[in-house]
């Protein structure tokens, strides 16, 4: 009997999610970068995140100093 662990598309410790209004032309943008890099919606959103939050944080850090 082959034993297989369930599949999981989200990183591991990804299990929050966050629900967010965003107009038509934005989503069209969106998929236009999804499907040019062979990435989910999903997926492109998040990575896009957590680039944009990268940035904020070191704008930020030197904005403080």
């Amino acid at each position: 009997m082959n034993v297989h662990s369930p599949v999981t598309r989200s990183p591991n410790g990804c299990s929050c999610q966050v629900m967010t209004q965003i107009t038509p032309q934005e989503r069209d943008q969106l998929k236009e970068v999804a499907t040019s890099e062979s990435r989910s919606l999903a997926a492109t959103v998040r990575l896009l995140t957590l680039r944009g939050l990268e940035l904020y944080q070191k704008e930020h850090i030197k904005a403080v100093s």
